[in-house]
């Protein structure tokens, strides 16, 4: 959500500050947890004590007074929805890890409380989940007991149900504070005791306890930042870590493997951009396209301690003499969740990395950026130095987060574990969806052996609208113009009607890009309006009024998220203003570095606090909604969310553009249908680094012999244009009877035609290509089209693979079509149509290199977005003797059609 940080608060400033008050009272005692030392007991001494409940305090003196929680609070609590749990006790005064337990306190009470914590940390909280574990790692009167318990257990060789689950419960503990690397001695001391006592009874409570090497773990979120040394190609990119020893389980494994590839893909393009400005090669090209700046500054607002959070630390650019020109320095382009590096020399003897946050329009035109400092390497006091500034190759974001969720999520319950990780292929229906159950659509009720028949599909999206209803991981392949939105949408649309029935809470549809979003919002909003957007601001009055920010009520905002809000934000000052004193006092020394560091660190915890409370906020926003809306992009932010819903079904649109990594994070254990619509012959996943294999998990599955429904039949392409794509790209497609009834081109000759031509491309700085040749024949044929054979503007786009020529074709149209007349990449097409394409192929030189030219993929979605006619020009000739197998079939059909020539067939007479 963008905007300040206070915009959802009504603020109640005297309950706050009453609040803030109460909890500074007990602030002194936060780190002073009694320490209570016992000896060490005999087993018939412990097995008394359990047993003792009259020894317990509960209910013997007032609770509140010593800071404890009674024993009917924690019952109360352990009743309540995860998400409320955590708002009473982060909104109270007294402290869930400070004094609850004693060491006279009965069984009950011990068994409440680590049901608390462990219910908490399930709840996997950004920033609050390292507090929690942390704290419960320091409970030594807790893990005493179950010291104890454990002893005790093993020495009668059996355990009775309620210590069984005591044990089960703290187990689950103590991994999870192994594996986010806080914990302390004590607790690695309890596991070697579980490891050594728990085979007598021959439990199994040393499950997953493998993972313990002996070895401390450390938390691995921040391994998605390149260390100084990989900037300087001293280290190679991270390996998969060695913490986790060889018998880790499967997912263990296969998690660590898909994080060390979105790891590889984000710094791989900025290792080698960074080498790049090191050797100083187009330094001032890469200045005039607003790549780098020599002349950055990082300030501290002055009025900090009065500020906003997104107004602490601004970025500036120094005039320089282009600007005071009017040429814009490029801030305001860098999006919000961006990361820019800064360095004092392009030796990068240092390094400054700091995201982008939300940054007030008035700042802006000030040129100021506000930026937080993540991290900083062999450099002390930040301010006021000139610095060299740039955007990483690859947008930051959506990498961070995934890479937090691969390297926090828990294991045990690991979402659609048969498929995505063991491979099984036998598909079960999904857990909601009982056989025979009746459902409706549109008032007409149905059941899977029956599917509707009151929607207008043809065989193959009946079949799969059957299958996908019936399997809990379906996959759905549709080629271009089959339908797969409109399939889509029928399958939610049916979802939402049965929400009630089947007790799916809100569908989540997830798309690859902002376009695909709206257009399917436009189609499902004709069924429900209970839509919520998030993410790009979508600007189509038919869906702006579902847009997140604009729905925005403080009014659901629970009084105790206030406080907590109100809390954290207080603690993100304080930390803040003890960073600032340490940069103002930095003396050079390590010490001083390190300290620096320290609180640095801490800041970021704070921080991703405040972030996960903006989250609990979404939750109460969105709880009540059919349906949740965003790109995948905006998913890997919001991923938590989806845990806090507990949605039961996830839609994937555009499926095959999403890395794998990117899926898992939208999945949680309370995943229990996944739907993926998409198609693996059109574009595949963007990936910053040419090592990272381009393959989804949509792909790999269906390589792999997962079963999956196709649709066959389509409704977009003129049959001449479709002949390109089968069967070189596609075994089978049928054409409707519609497309055949298309009315040929006026003034044309031909609906299908390509200029061939041997004229050079032409190299651009941005190390793209571009053919002024193709640009100035395909202007004319627009010129044609509209003027002489009278076609809308709207009817006509033309599409390249490359950038360059995109811009060399803007150029190049007249200044009246320049508004009109949309000029695409072919990659931001996908998913879309129209009804005349004019297609420029670009490459053409002496040594027969052809790039993107070279990919069936793109090669798909350029020949196929075309209604009615599809003109092309370019090197046919190259393009077939550089790569046969794709090209010649091709090249085979336009000449069977006798649409190649030397020029277009235009009717000048007519």
């Amino acid at each position: 959500m963008s905007g300040s940080d206070e915009d959802w608060f009504n603020q109640d400033e005297e309950e706050l500050v009453q609040s803030l008050e109460q909890k500074v009272k007990f602030q002194e005692r936060e780190n002073k947890e009694e320490h209570i030392e016992c000896r060490a007991p005999e087993v018939g001494d412990y097995l008394k004590q359990l047993n003792l409940e009259a020894f317990s305090t509960d209910g013997k003196k007032d609770e509140k007074s010593s800071g404890r929680f009674s024993l009917t609070e924690l019952t109360k609590a352990m009743k309540m929805p995860p998400v409320d749990m955590f708002l009473y006790f982060l909104s109270e005064e007294r402290d869930l890890f400070v004094n609850q337990l004693g060491a006279n306190d009965s069984v009950k009470r011990v068994s409440l409380f680590v049901d608390v914590v462990k219910s908490l940390c399930q709840l996997e909280l950004g920033g609050f989940d390292e507090k929690f574990l942390s704290a419960f790692s320091r409970q030594s009167v807790l893990l005493d007991k179950i010291r104890n318990l454990l002893m005790a257990k093993a020495s009668v060789g059996k355990c009775d149900e309620d210590s069984a689950l005591i044990l089960r419960n703290i187990k689950w503990l103590l991994l999870r504070a192994h594996k986010l690397g806080v914990l302390d001695k004590q607790g690695y001391e309890l596991v070697e005791l579980y490891k050594k006592l728990a085979r007598s009874f021959k439990s199994d409570f040393i499950e997953g306890l493998e993972a313990f090497s002996g070895k401390h773990s450390h938390n691995v979120k921040g391994q998605i930042y390149p260390s100084l040394n990989q900037f300087l190609g001293k280290e190679g990119v991270m390996e998969i870590p060695d913490q986790e020893p060889p018998q880790s389980n499967e997912v263990v494994q296969y998690l660590n493997r898909q994080r060390h590839l979105l790891v590889e893909d984000f710094s791989t393009p900025l290792i080698e951009f960074v080498q790049q400005l090191r050797a100083e090669k187009d330094l001032q090209d890469l200045e005039q396209q607003n790549l780098l700046w020599s002349s950055a500054y990082l300030t501290l607002n002055p009025q900090f301690a009065e500020a906003q959070r997104h107004s602490l630390v601004f970025l500036k650019i120094e005039s320089t003499e282009s600007s005071r020109n009017g040429t814009k320095n490029g801030l305001d382009n860098i999006k919000s969740g961006a990361l820019l590096c800064l360095t004092t020399t392009l030796a990068f003897n240092d390094i400054i990395l700091a995201s982008v946050g939300y940054t007030e329009p008035e700042k802006l035109k000030e040129g100021c950026l506000s930026v937080q400092i993540v991290k900083q390497y062999n450099i002390g006091n930040i301010y006021d130095r000139q610095l060299f500034m740039f955007q990483t190759p690859v947008f930051f974001e959506p990498y961070l987060r995934v890479h937090n969720y691969l390297s926090t999520c828990s294991t045990e319950q690991f979402p659609m574990r048969r498929y995505i990780v063991d491979g099984e292929f036998e598909i079960r229906p999904p857990s909601y969806i009982k056989p025979g159950l009746k459902l409706s659509l549109n008032g007409k009720p149905f059941t899977l052996d029956k599917p509707p028949t009151n929607l207008s599909f043809n065989e193959s999206q009946s079949t799969a609208f059957k299958e996908a209803l019936s399997r809990e991981f379906s996959i759905i392949q549709g080629p271009p113009g089959t339908g797969k939105t409109y399939l889509s949408v029928e399958l939610v649309n049916s979802l939402i009607q049965n929400a009630k029935v089947l007790g799916t809470g809100p569908i989540i549809v997830l798309t690859y890009t902002n376009d695909s979003l709206d257009k399917f919002l436009v189609k499902v909003s004709q069924y429900t309006k209970e839509i919520l957007r998030f993410g790009w601001q979508a600007r189509d009055p038919q869906i702006a009024k579902f847009n997140a920010h604009a729905m925005i009520n403080p009014d659901l905002v629970p009084p105790r998220l206030k406080r907590i809000w109100w809390l954290v934000n207080c603690e993100y000052k304080e930390k803040f203003q003890l960073l600032q004193s340490l940069y103002s006092n930095f003396d050079g020394s390590e010490d001083s570095y390190q300290q620096t560091l320290l609180a640095q660190e801490q800041l970021h915890q704070v921080a991703e606090r405040i972030d996960t409370l903006r989250m609990i906020f979404q939750f109460f926003l969105a709880k009540d909604k059919d349906l949740l809306a965003m790109t995948t992009t905006c998913a890997a932010r919001l991923n938590f969310l989806f845990r806090l819903l507990k949605s039961k079904c996830v839609v994937f649109e555009e499926a095959a553009e999403i890395q794998e990594a990117h899926i898992l994070a939208c999945l949680t254990p309370h995943t229990e249908h996944v739907i993926f619509v998409g198609d693996h012959k059109q574009l595949q996943p963007f990936t910053g680094s040419s090592q990272v294999p381009q393959i989804s998990l949509f792909e790999r599955l269906i390589v792999a012999g997962m079963p999956y429904s196709l649709l066959n039949y389509q409704y977009r392409m003129r049959p001449c244009i479709l002949e390109l794509l089968v069967p070189s790209i596609y075994a089978e497609l049928i054409c409707s009877e519609s497309v055949k009834e298309y009315e040929d081109i006026r003034r044309m000759e031909h609906n299908l035609f390509l200029v061939q031509h041997n004229q050079p491309e032409k190299r651009s700085t941005d190390m793209s290509f571009q053919n002024p040749y193709e640009a100035e024949i395909l202007v004319k044929l627009v010129e044609f089209l509209i003027e002489k054979a009278k076609y809308q503007h709207g009817d006509i786009v033309i599409l390249s693979p490359y950038n360059a020529q995109i811009e060399c074709i803007k150029k190049s149209l007249p200044r009246k079509y320049r508004s009109s007349v949309q000029v695409a990449s072919v990659d931001s097409f996908q998913g879309l149509e129209a009804n005349i394409v004019l297609l420029s192929l670009v490459r053409s030189n002496p040594s027969g290199q052809i790039g993107f030219l070279r990919l069936p993929n793109r090669v798909c979605v350029a020949l196929s977005r075309a209604r009615w006619a599809l003109y092309i020009i370019g090197n046919i000739e190259n393009l077939q003797k550089s790569y046969p197998k794709l090209w010649g079939p091709i090249a085979k059909r336009l000449k069977d059609n006798n649409a190649i020539g030397e020029a277009f067939p235009m009717l000048l007479n007519n």
